[in-house]
């Protein structure tokens, strides 16, 4: 029942699978929250076990509604018997049917309510049910019976209708370049897996040398080979339009570097809510997967559009991209968010790797380094131990710096932005309840928490925590590394571009919207309760721009006062 958790679990917890956790890990916990759906269900239609698990098999989509029926009729047997609804809770049964299993020198880790009875006899009351259900109704013996049961857990890229969705995603998020480009340029024309949800819109896709940030080829009289939607010549003059409207206003691109909050992660509240749940919030999960359940075309930094999606994200869009391309409109296309979940500045180098920026042919870029906070943040339950400590954090840096120092067109600028401190999570979260919990008004954010840190699966341990202590930890070692920012960007000088430094944004937007007399959990995603809402992401771009106009202006560029004359000429210069 849990395999379509399980998938998207993976970039829930922003970390591969294999190894995560403990006590079952990911495969526990996705069995455990996909089990409490179930039963949820059965009490919001008034129905049994197994009639809701196979609702829920029913609003799956196509290509895993087939095995996931098939996995019903192998628990059938147990679901259907008395005993078995006087038993369950959702971590008693995961632990029966052993997705959740004890690590040695383990104890049990429980997101529902406990039984009321002990539980680990419950669980063993629950194993022994499982076992005499399947025995009496297939015959099976012991063996054949857990060979019966591994159909619980399986790679769901194995099913023949997402084996090509899932080798098209491995391309993409192993090597942050789109999986489909003909021209192998990085830069495509389809929409998921890296293509232009994440980079500028190639507008030939079958040549290497035209794509999105070069510097225009014999002023593209006769083709847009930086895609920017300007092309062509004046007929009365015959000066190429590129000259006329582009030239002389310092033209330049954004490329923002960072984690799951540069990459804008969300996880659909209608995915996990009992009472949102339907075939039409699953018809497309598709786009979202192969995307790692990021929405970078609506963040802050590059996004481009609004949502064609309302029963999975909500809000309007602006962004640094799209204010850099209203100040100049032959700024257009030129996007590309190498944001990755996950990511710490050890992986910093990985993703200048992907930049698809040439120092000799291409335009300058303004350039953003973002990693807000997997340097503090990590799963671990002795937390600290496995922050990156001041002296690291200096050298990634350094080592991204100096190697876009012969990458990037010379003019260009680059900002280093201070980690967030996540002290307002807890305080601001904890006794809320939690949108898996809203049915039966039984789980709070405090609840998720605590079984994050006792299965070590958690995004954040340290300011996702009850204890005071850790969580002023975390925040000092967050306060550490941005001084370490601060400092790298008054000391050091490049030869290829100025560096700056800005606080991290998201502390002044919660100040504003708290000044407002609004709601903070307002702006906090609600599945994880980790990452800004959608609600934030126009905010959040709004301080950015506000402080880059405020205390370095040339690092936007000129705004260019041939917009309009741009716009009558070439419309929205083939959108995005």
């Amino acid at each position: 029942m849990h395999f379509a958790v399980k998938y998207v679990l993976t970039f829930l917890l922003a970390c591969d699978v294999d190894g995560r956790g403990i006590n079952g890990g990911v495969s526990c916990a996705a069995c455990t929250i996909v089990t409490g759906i179930v039963g949820q269900l059965a009490q919001i239609h008034n129905e049994t076990i197994l009639a809701a698990s196979m609702r829920l098999c029913e609003v799956l989509p196509s290509a895993v509604e087939e095995h996931c029926i098939n996995v019903i009729k192998t628990l059938e047997p147990f679901l259907i018997n008395p005993k078995f609804s006087e038993i369950f809770t959702p971590d008693v049964f995961c632990y029966g049917i052993d997705v959740c299993y004890l690590d040695r020198g383990q104890g049990y880790c429980h997101l529902f309510s406990k039984p009321v009875t002990n539980f680990r006899n419950t669980v063993q009351e629950m194993k022994k049910l499982v076992w005499t259900s399947s025995h009496m109704r297939n015959g099976l013996k012991k063996n054949e019976f857990h060979q019966h049961l591994q159909q619980l857990d399986f790679d769901v890229c194995s099913l023949p209708a997402i084996h090509e969705l899932c080798e098209m995603f491995n391309r993409s998020w192993g090597l942050i370049q789109p999986a489909f480009d003909v021209d192998r340029d990085w830069f495509s024309v389809v929409g998921p897996a890296r293509g232009t949800f994440w980079r500028g819109r190639d507008c030939c896709d079958w040549d290497f040398g035209s794509y999105p940030g070069r510097q225009p080829f014999n002023g593209d009289v006769t083709a847009d080979y930086n895609c920017n939607g300007i092309w062509g010549f004046n007929p009365v003059t015959g000066t190429p339009w590129e000259d006329i409207l582009c030239k002389d206003f310092d033209s330049r691109g954004i490329i923002y570097v960072g984690d799951s909050v540069g990459a804008h992660f969300h996880f659909p509240e209608s995915w996990i809510n009992p009472l949102l749940i339907s075939k039409e919030t699953l018809h497309n999960y598709t786009e979202p997967l192969m995307n790692e359940l990021d929405w970078p075309h609506l963040g802050f930094a590059t996004g481009f559009m609004n949502t064609t999606e309302p029963l999975l994200i909500k809000g309007v869009t602006d962004s640094l991209y799209l204010k850099l391309r209203s100040r100049n409109r032959c700024n257009h296309r030129d996007y590309q968010n190498l944001s990755k979940n996950g990511a710490s500045s050890y992986d910093g180098m990985t993703y200048v790797e992907s930049l698809a920026r040439n120092h000799s042919t291409d335009k300058p870029i303004l350039f953003l380094y973002g990693m807000y906070g997997n340097d503090v943040c990590n799963r671990f339950s002795d937390s600290v131990p496995h922050m990156t400590s001041a002296v690291a954090f200096h050298e990634n840096v350094m080592n991204v710096l100096t190697t876009l120092n012969a990458v990037l067109p010379f003019g260009s600028h680059v900002i280093l932005i201070g980690l967030v401190d996540g002290g307002f999570i807890y305080p601001t979260m904890a006794n809320r309840i939690h949108p898996l919990g809203q049915f039966q008004g039984n789980i709070r954010y405090n609840d998720v928490y605590a079984w994050f840190n006792c299965m070590e699966m958690g995004p954040c341990s340290a300011w996702m925590n009850s204890n005071v202590t850790l969580r002023k930890m975390a925040t000092l070692r967050s306060q550490q590394l941005s001084v370490v920012l601060k400092n790298i960007a008054a000391k050091e000088q490049f030869a290829a571009f100025s560096l700056h430094y800005l606080d991290n944004p998201v502390l002044k937007v919660m100040w504003g919207w708290k000044q407002q007399g609004k709601p903070l959990w307002q702006l906090i995603d609600p599945v994880d309760s980790l990452h800004p809402s959608q609600l934030a992401q126009p905010l959040i771009a709004r301080v950015l721009w506000d402080d880059i106009m405020r205390n370095f202006p040339e690092a936007l560029g000129d705004e260019n006062p041939n917009n309009q004359r741009i716009e009558e000429l070439f419309g929205n210069q083939g959108g995005h």
